[in-house]
């Protein structure tokens, strides 16, 4: 079914009770905004929010997967649950939101976490929140992103892991000042090309982080070539991804300075190497769990490799390391599960850090 015909439907089933509904009429962003969107998102903009969840609910339980048909018993057992837990989470949304603490309350929020809460459709009211630094909607159902959340200017982080989407919505291309993007644990196997419009990203996590706990799986095979136009990024985070090589323009991202390829099994090391070989700034790196006793010798073309983050179960790596690898690499400090020894994280550093970790 056609998502305008979705809306459509909704909104004429609706339109006696939104007539009557005392609710804030939002404001539709100008023209200039909403050219990139989807029809369907377009009209997201234009009724009531408990309608906008309706909509999104609908596209999010349309990618479910069939479950057999015993006449429909089942299937219509999984809507009913997701619906009311959708509307129950949603109300007590609705309602933290549309309530500030204080008086200045949405000038002074700079952090919002809304993980868990069982939604489709990010309401309105977030956008009130002129001074939002970092909005979490990990772990929900959210299949389309409000345009307004451009009007928060200052928001820098989105967490998008965790919410099953299957490709990214154009809502996300109007978010050009977020410069941290998680999309960790969904269903995604590419990135759309106007990915590059997110010119400010500076960190890009597309991992699987919770294998054999998490409900969605990435499934990049290939490396998203989109990412080597985007030479702002300098932190990248592809963990345990079918991915088996790196493309040669990946030199590209000149600016790119910590990359984790942990767990990433099916990867060929040596074509990788002299792919990164070219990235002119490239200070860590982490290989951990991809369970190999060696490394091919081309690691040695990585001469500005600072930190080299490299577990193995049991350290069936360590002879490596102590008899060769600090040999090929006398100048890169590397982390491979010595008992004693500081593991670097590199999710929770700072680039600036890493790097005067790596000097010392």
């Amino acid at each position: 079914m056609h998502y305008f015909f979705i809306f459509w439907l909704y909104y004429c089933c609706c339109s006696c009770q939104s007539a009557e509904s005392t609710s804030t009429v939002v404001e539709v962003p100008s023209p200039s905004i909403t050219d990139s969107l989807t029809a369907w998102e377009q009209n997201l903009l234009a009724i009531p929010e408990i309608i906008q969840d309706t909509i999104a609910q609908e596209l999010y339980i349309k990618s479910l997967p069939k479950l057999p048909d015993t006449k429909n018993f089942f299937g219509n057992l999984q809507l009913n649950a997701l619906q009311h837990g959708s509307r129950k989470s949603l109300r007590k949304v609705y309602q933290n939101i549309a309530t500030p603490y204080q008086n200045n309350a949405y000038e002074r929020t700079k952090h919002l976490d809304l993980s868990y809460q069982n939604i489709y459709y990010i309401p309105n009211k977030v956008a009130n929140y002129p001074n939002l630094r970092y909005l979490s909607l990990s772990n929900n159902r959210v299949q389309a992103l409000n345009p307004n959340l451009a009007s928060c200017k200052q928001l820098r982080k989105l967490d998008l892991s965790s919410n099953g989407m299957l490709q990214l919505p154009m809502g996300l291309s109007l978010l050009t000042q977020i410069d941290e993007l998680v999309l960790a644990d969904n269903r995604l196997n590419s990135l759309p090309n106007y990915f590059s419009n997110l010119t400010n990203l500076k960190t890009v996590d597309i991992s699987n982080l919770h294998t054999g706990m998490s409900e969605f799986y990435n499934n990049f095979t290939k490396f998203p070539m989109v990412l080597t136009r985007m030479s702002n990024v300098e932190k990248l985070f592809l963990e345990k991804l079918p991915i088996r090589s790196l493309p040669k323009s990946i030199q590209n991202m000149t600016k790119l300075q910590v990359l984790s390829l942990n767990g990433n099994r099916v990867i060929n090391l040596n074509q990788a190497f002299n792919a990164l070989a070219n990235v002119p700034d490239l200070i860590a790196l982490d290989l951990s769990f991809i369970g190999r006793k060696t490394l091919p010798q081309s690691i040695q073309k990585l001469k500005n490799l600072k930190i080299l983050v490299w577990h193995e179960e049991k350290q069936r790596n360590r002879a490596f390391v102590e008899e060769t690898l600090q040999k090929w690499l006398p100048n890169t400090k590397i982390y491979y599960g010595k008992k004693g020894m500081a593991t670097l994280f590199l999710r929770g550093n700072t680039v600036t850090t890493i790097r005067t970790i790596g000097n010392e």
